[in-house]
């Protein structure tokens, strides 16, 4: 101690003989305790400061912030913390971003910033965002923070929200209407600005206005199938003609939808119709010496109704048969057809000849799903036929065995759907208690065409274009 004192009273008389001023004792007290070497207060041996505090010198004071060493109040030498010396440099210790010129102390050192160092840092609005990053292509993305427009992907900046400038309320970035076409709205609809048909969602841009769309533009717009057929336009009888693309059989002239195309239905020569009800009426067409009228038949416990009706069912066919029913419970109910009765009753019933024919085809659908029963009555199931058992005999078990048909149930849509059953195929035997029981159907003597539908059913159906098919 003695020799450290009087080392410090040499200093104190060559201190003052050359700046003629009083020591500063705190400093001379300070410096003796901290065991440095000389009165610097300590330094690093790298000559950039220690890692910590421990060796750190005595708070920086005014003039000290070039002394080549790291005080206690500065995170690096003659920089930073609460010192009164300037922030530090890029790589120089740091603990608070205000520590840095850069503004940005990153894992204890000063770094540069950039748009992609995942801190919010710079001028941007949002991490990694915004300000500068927007002009090297890192705008905001919707719902996040920014200050202008140009902070944001959308290019539209409300109430400090980066929104979607397709819903904005106003024109901007490149759309052609408020809101509506461009590359990222949506097409506008008719009357918006447009520059080019994807701009509008009738696909018709003219003198920069959207068009409405109609059937005969020559684009495929509205919901059709086709360019200017199919969808909407079949509804307005312009169906899709053969080969042209469909989504469902309603798109198609023929009503029939195959993998995406309109294909060609059954060809029925005319003469074949028994009846496709364009004459609205309920008798048949004269038409193969056939005649008969459509009559509701059942069990005579519910209601039943039948009447031709206007239907949209491809270009040609405008009618269809509609039939309707309730409340039967014992056997149910249906629709039919005579072939061949010139009257009006039972007994004016004859066969009628169909043995050219291999069967019967036509379109149906109901309003729900369904089954029912494709009925046909022969020479040997009905009583026109003469052949079965149709006395009233008490003591014959035998009696009254007429009206076990021949049939064949199918399950209906609830669209339009064609269908075709065969004779020899579909009808392999009536229903049990015929008497005689008969070998097969036959078609030289068939009496009707009947629709039939069970007990406890509440239905409604179309039948449309029965013919035969050869």
């Amino acid at each position: 101690m003695s020799s450290g004192f009087k080392l410090s009273s040499l200093c104190l008389l060559v201190l003052f003989s050359v700046w003629g001023c009083a020591p500063d004792l705190d400093s001379l007290v300070a410096g003796n305790d901290s065991g440095g070497s000389d009165n610097t207060g300590g330094s690093s041996t790298s000559g950039k400061g220690g890692e910590g505090d421990a060796g750190a010198g005595p708070p920086a004071s005014a003039g000290s912030c070039e002394n080549g060493v790291r005080n206690s109040d500065e995170t690096d030498i003659d920089c930073g913390g609460k010192s009164q010396c300037g922030p530090c440099g890029t790589s120089l210790k740091c603990n608070t971003n205000e520590d840095c010129s850069s503004e940005f102390c990153k894992a204890g050192r000063c770094a540069e910033p950039t748009c992609g160092d995942g801190y919010k840092n710079q001028d941007e609005t949002e991490k990694d965002c915004g300000g500068v990053c927007s002009t090297i292509g890192e705008a905001c993305d919707d719902n996040v923070a920014c200050k202008v427009n140009e902070d944001c992907k959308s290019e539209f900046c409300q109430d400090n929200v980066c929104i979607a400038h397709c819903e904005s309320g106003v024109r901007e970035a490149d759309e052609t209407d408020k809101d509506c076409g461009g590359m990222d709205c949506n097409p506008c609809s008719t009357g918006g600005r447009c520059e080019e048909s994807a701009d509008c969602e009738s696909q018709v841009c003219f003198n920069n206005e959207c068009q409405a769309p109609t059937c005969n533009d020559k684009i495929q717009n509205q919901d059709e199938s086709d360019k200017d057929c199919g969808g909407v336009c079949a509804d307005a009888e312009q169906a899709c003609a053969v080969g042209k693309k469909c989504n469902s059989g309603a798109d198609c002239d023929s009503y029939v939808c195959t993998k995406g195309k309109c294909v060609a239905d059954l060809e029925i020569d005319p003469a074949d119709i028994i009846d496709d009800f364009e004459d609205n009426d309920m008798f048949l067409s004269p038409l193969g010496e056939r005649v008969g009228n459509w009559y509701t038949y059942g069990d005579g416990t519910g209601t039943a109704a039948a009447a031709p009706t206007a239907i949209v069912r491809g270009a040609s066919s405008k009618k269809a048969m509609h039939s309707t029913g309730h409340d039967f419970g014992t056997w149910g109910s249906g629709v039919g057809v005579d072939l061949n009765n010139m009257g009006s009753g039972e007994s004016s019933k004859k066969g009628y000849d169909a043995s050219d024919y291999s069967g019967v085809t036509f379109w149906a659908r109901a309003e729900s799903k369904m089954t029912i029963t494709l009925v046909l009555p022969d020479g040997d199931t009905d009583k026109a036929g003469g052949k079965c058992n149709m006395h009233d005999d008490p003591d014959d078990p035998n009696k009254n065995t007429c009206d076990h048909h021949y049939y064949h149930s199918f399950l209906v849509d609830t669209t339009w759907q064609r269908y075709t059953f065969y004779f020899a195929d579909d009808f392999p035997m009536p229903e049990a208690g015929n008497d005689p029981v008969p070998d097969a159907l036959d078609p030289s003597t068939l009496v009707s065409v009947q629709f039939r539908v069970g007990v406890n059913t509440t239905y409604e159906f179309y039948i449309d274009d029965l013919a035969f098919v050869k």
